[in-house]
């Protein structure tokens, strides 16, 4: 009894001092940032740009799942209009990240359908492979793929992501929905 309430304790411990120093944690519960969730899947640090956010999660949302699988659930969006809503969540350089399959945070300059679309699917490969699969996977299949299927709006991207879009394409785009994810799962991964 005495070695359960001990193990209680810690956890309860460790909850609290990750949700401190370590940010991204604070995706698993938003509100304690000071954003309101409009539902368990929508949040937001200004509710007079509610009607954007449920237009933006939509409209990227349904485009990825056209072109992957659907979501086994709805993905956790947290939209920042400023930029000290983004920081309270351990971010500042980035526009959008994903927190493996936890949830995303859009920053401010982040509201872009192609920059929120690029990290739903980091989210979507993290949710069907697992967080740790889909951190070691190739970089030309993670960004690869997520500079792909963003409809990214640059013609010629930065080396060397132009060249990890450009590799799967080549193995890839003949596969869509639950093609693609087969054939994710069943590629022998190479290594550039």
């Amino acid at each position: 009894m005495k070695l359960l309430k001990n193990i209680v304790i810690l956890s309860l411990l460790l909850s609290i001092v990750a949700y401190f120093f370590i940010k991204p944690v604070r995706v698993l519960l938003p509100e304690l940032t000071g954003v309101q969730c409009v539902e368990t899947w929508l949040c937001i640090d200004d509710l007079s740009k509610i009607e954007t956010a449920k237009k933006l999660y939509t409209r990227t949302l349904n485009d990825i799942e056209s072109k992957l699988t659907p979501f086994n659930n709805n993905p956790k969006m947290i939209f920042c209009s400023t930029s000290h809503c983004y920081e309270k969540f351990g971010f500042s350089r980035s526009k959008v990240n994903a927190v493996a399959d936890f949830g995303m945070v859009i920053g401010p300059d982040g509201w872009k359908p192609h920059e929120i679309k690029h990290e739903l699917v980091h989210y979507w490969h993290s949710e069907n492979f697992g967080i740790i699969k889909s951190w070691v996977s190739p970089l030309w299949i993670r960004e690869g793929m997520a500079y792909s299927l963003s409809d990214n709006p640059k013609a010629v991207l930065n080396e060397p992501f132009e060249s990890y879009r450009k590799d799967y394409n080549y193995t890839f785009s003949q596969f869509k929905g639950l093609e693609l994810k087969l054939a994710l799962k069943n590629q022998k991964l190479r290594y550039h």
